[in-house]
């Protein structure tokens, strides 16, 4: 067993939340709690955890399913965040928490414990914030699960600089450049992460975008092709009829030709 099959679709009940102290050695105290505990950990050591030692750095993340005995050496004392917790509903459909997720994988966790924590504070006081806490775990616990795919968010940050700059003059050395990242290093990820390269989803949002201004306005063709980002006219044309099966010229006339005709 390498993780905790986690049913989807439950509202996590939290039982703690909170950064608290840890100063053990040698693994001199063993914990054995009847929730699950996730950990995001300040310090540097290692974990005992299903009989494995896992290394610890700041910034990681670890889950100790309820039931399974946890023991630390830490090289020195620290603190960490911690939110013990148990299922409320159960379902079919579960996804794997991996007992251990490195610094940097999932974004903002240390945020997203805190609010948790302070969520789950005002619980006695509001059933809202109690709510609010759990519905937050789960929100965390199912990016956890799915953070392995993402590894180091290159192919997204790759995937949200094309959608926001489309128009401009990206090309794939300029995008890798921009994500830190060598090109055949992103070409890997993305297409692991998208099924597809970043060549085809540049020229997709770029085609998309033209459909939008070729429908909706009365802009010549040649400059809706620059506006989105592709000067060849001749290029522009046989991307868009590559793309979407028809000239710009005749998507146009047919859009026209509904607005006219709307039962046409």
């Amino acid at each position: 067993m390498d993780g905790l099959d986690w049913p989807m679709r439950a509202v996590p009940q939290i039982e703690v939340a909170g950064r608290f102290a840890l100063a053990d050695r040698a693994y001199e105290t063993r914990y054995l709690g009847a929730t699950h505990a996730l950990h995001l950990h300040d310090y540097d050591g290692t974990m005992l955890l299903a009989g494995r030692e896992q290394a610890l750095a700041p910034g990681d993340v670890t889950i100790s399913p309820a039931g399974m005995v946890s023991s630390y050496d830490l090289a020195a004392p620290g603190q960490h965040w911690c939110v013990h917790f148990a299922a409320e509903g159960q379902g079919d459909d579960t996804a794997r928490l991996p007992f251990h997720r490195a610094a940097g994988t999932v974004a903002a966790v240390r945020e997203r414990m805190a609010h948790i924590a302070a969520c789950h504070a005002r619980a006695s006081d509001s059933p809202v914030a109690g709510i609010q806490a759990g519905l937050a775990l789960q929100a965390l616990l199912l990016d956890l699960a799915t953070a392995e795919e993402r590894v180091d968010g290159a192919a997204e940050r790759a995937a949200s600089l094309i959608d926001a700059r489309f128009a401009e003059p990206l090309d794939v050395p300029a995008i890798a450049a921009a994500v830190g990242r060598s090109q055949a290093h992103l070409a890997r990820a993305f297409r692991a992460r998208y099924g597809t390269t970043i060549p085809h989803r540049l020229i997709a949002r770029r085609v998309e975008h033209a459909r939008y201004l070729l429908e909706s306005t009365d802009l010549p063709i040649w400059r809706i092709a620059e506006r989105v980002g592709i000067s060849d006219p001749q290029h522009f044309n046989k991307s868009v009829r590559r793309m979407l099966g028809a000239s710009p010229s005749a998507i146009r006339a047919a859009s026209h030709a509904a607005t006219i005709d709307p039962d046409r």
